[in-house]
């Protein structure tokens, strides 16, 4: 099904915009996705479980934006990452925090070939940066994270975000939710965007402390912001 439209607005069902259509997609319920559409930049992150263990099947798909003429390093590529905490008001990726690293694992340098020595959000050090292309779209990556996990309160990637960095900058970022339970809105008002924070009990609110490393960026905001409603809360009871 396509919903001919020059803005989603999807809360059965998630919607990703491919050349001014919104475009169904229809995961499993235990899907998590990221829509990131800010600053020129469109990517759709999926994260399924693996049927047996911990873990994540991961899906990137980059519509536009990440271009060569856009990259600051052409030998780098683009960096991404879970971070800890949710996007801020007015798609503010600096409220997003640290990359998520429950094991405390710091800033030493990850290396792929040993995974489990990297920090959990650290995924671009694990599975390699996104590479810039000429028209700013990227070939669909897809892969398995044996450490991404969907429960625990200091190690769960649900009501996370991902940030996208250009040779560190925070240029990109979108909330990690249930499939589903998207919503998009437009942000050139200047309206504070609902903290997806703001919707989760007290037992259940992400613990930011020893989970985040913080590594301090720059940050562009802008663009449209994705909004859970009551996410975080009603998946959790689901698992």
């Amino acid at each position: 099904m396509i919903f001919k439209t020059s803005t989603a607005l999807c809360i059965a069902a998630l919607c990703f915009m491919t050349g001014g259509q919104a475009q169904l997609v229809t995961p499993d319920s235990n899907t998590l996705v990221a829509n990131i559409d800010m600053n020129g930049i469109k990517a759709l992150f999926t994260f399924t479980p693996v049927t047996k263990g911990t873990g994540a099947n991961v899906s990137i798909e980059v519509q536009e934006g990440l271009s060569k003429s856009f990259a600051l390093s052409l030998t780098k590529g683009f960096e991404y990452h879970v971070h800890v905490s949710p996007v801020g008001p007015n798609n503010n990726c600096t409220a997003t925090g640290g990359h998520l690293d429950p094991a405390n694992v710091g800033t030493t340098k990850c290396i792929s070939a040993t995974p489990t020595k990297c920090q959990e959000g650290d995924l671009s050090g694990k599975h390699g940066e996104l590479k810039a292309t000429d028209g700013g779209a990227i070939p669909k990556v897809e892969y398995v994270d044996q450490q991404l996990r969907f429960d625990g309160e200091t190690t769960t990637i649900v009501g996370r975000s991902i940030v996208i960095h250009n040779n560190g900058a925070r240029v990109a970022c979108g909330n990690i939710v249930p499939y589903g339970q998207v919503t998009s809105q437009s942000n050139n008002s200047g309206e504070p965007v609902t903290n997806l924070a703001e919707n989760v009990p007290e037992s259940k609110k992400l613990t930011s402390g020893v989970s985040g490393s913080r590594h301090e960026h720059g940050s562009v905001n802008g663009g449209h912001a994705f909004v859970a409603l009551g996410v975080v809360a009603s998946w959790m009871v689901m698992m």
